[in-house]
């Protein structure tokens, strides 16, 4: 399943977004917007290239179907960018902590110059192979992406709405 997500953040030029996006107390606060725990587990920068693997745990309503499925055990999903200054695109995959081999969640994230700013595009590609819920549970992944990027999108526009 396939997803495509764009948004434009005005009065913010590329080089500035992609310090933002990649600023660690952004992130953190963020993550805390969300209700998604996070963890920075590595974060290497040269002049090309930025390398961010990150852990999140979502919180979860208990009475979710994610939680009613999995019970006690915590979801969680590391996610892995590798993000080329030059061309201000990288690519990402995450990897949950449950059924590893089952799902693929890869995609990737470029930030391009528009008239009003910045225009964030992330293209996605979900694949899950459970018998006779796969499909159902590619959608459940793809809504919750748009959710997150819907969500974070919303912050960040309030973030520089104050600066």
């Amino acid at each position: 399943m396939k997803v495509e997500i764009e948004h434009v953040f005005a009065g913010i030029q590329p080089a500035a977004y992609e310090a933002l996006y990649f600023d660690e107390a952004f992130n953190e606060s963020l993550g805390v917007h969300l209700h998604m725990g996070r963890k920075l587990l590595r974060l290497d920068r040269t002049a090309d290239r930025i390398i961010r693997h990150v852990r999140y745990e979502p919180s979860q309503d208990p009475d979710s179907a994610t939680k009613q499925a999995f019970g006690t055990s915590r979801a969680s999903f590391l996610e892995e960018l590798d993000y080329d200054v030059r061309v201000r695109r990288g690519e990402w995959r995450t990897i949950p902590n449950l059924f590893a081999d089952r799902v693929k969640n890869t995609g990737t994230i470029e930030f391009a110059a528009v008239a009003e700013g910045t225009r964030r595009i992330v293209i996605g590609e979900v694949a899950v192979k459970l018998f006779g819920l796969g499909g159902r549970v590619e959608k459940m992944i793809a809504a919750e992406i748009v959710k997150s990027y819907e969500g974070s999108t919303e912050f960040t526009r309030a973030y520089l709405a104050k600066r």
